[in-house]
């Protein structure tokens, strides 16, 4: 294989890694427009048993165990509501059980909902400058024949082989909490126990954001080839009108 066929492998494998993220944005966005489908999910994995069996034990925020499903769903759109608005509103969230009105989060929880909050700042700044990028790279991949399968292959596998030879060895969980403890500053805690936190028990964390992560990939597997080829047309037509 020629240097230069290797790079024009190397070039369509940009071209598709920017079209998967662009593709993951649109589903992150989609999925927390529905509010993460929270509904669903509160009774699929048993949220409410998980509540009476771990938010029970948080002496420090009573009563939230008791409340219904629907007061269980609205904390929920409380806070991705405000995690989506840059974290406003955070520490007035608040729940009523017989009268008592009880702030839902602690001090910590809101901080760590805060740097959620400017990490989805940065992933939508990031998505607006791939979407910039797509046409352009788009007319770089296609304005000559794209390169041999195995150019393309042997460029794919070299950028992918590092991740899924970590996933392979550390596991899906410890690449999640390794991720966490990169995206997040160090003084502020990220991990919180059931019991001692209504936010993660609430979640049920991590199974929450696994099946949360799963609709992604879905709406994720679905986008990314309709992108693709939305990319190659536009690219096609500007190649043409150049000629």
């Amino acid at each position: 294989m020629t240097p230069t066929a290797f790079f024009r492998g190397a070039l369509w494998c940009c071209y598709a890694l920017i079209c998967l993220l662009l593709a993951l944005s649109i589903s992150l966005w989609y999925v927390a427009a529905y509010d993460y489908a929270f509904a669903y999910w509160y009774d699929y994995l048993k949220i409410g048993e998980h509540l009476n069996t771990y938010a029970a034990q948080n002496h420090v925020k009573p009563f939230f165990h008791l409340l219904g499903k629907a007061e269980h769903v609205a904390a929920f759109q409380q806070i991705a509501n405000a995690v989506h608005n840059n974290g406003v509103g955070l520490a007035d969230i608040t729940y009523v059980y017989h009268g008592h009105t009880i702030k839902l989060l602690t001090h910590a929880e809101v901080v760590h909902l805060e740097d959620v909050a400017r990490l989805f700042q940065r992933v939508k700044t990031t998505s607006f400058l791939l979407f910039l990028l797509w046409p352009v790279l788009a007319w770089a991949v296609f304005k000559k024949p794209l390169p041999s399968f195995s150019a393309r292959f042997i460029a794919a596998f070299l950028g992918l082989a590092p991740l899924l030879l970590w996933l392979l060895i550390a596991g899906a969980e410890a690449v999640f909490y390794q991720f966490h403890i990169w995206l997040f500053p160090p003084e502020h805690p990220w991990f919180f126990y059931w019991e001692e936190s209504l936010m993660s028990a609430l979640m049920k964390a991590p199974y929450l954001f696994g099946a949360i992560a799963l609709m992604m990939c879905a709406i994720t597997i679905f986008f990314t080839p309709a992108i693709y080829w939305c990319g190659r047309f536009i690219a096609t037509k500007i190649i043409a009108r150049t000629k």
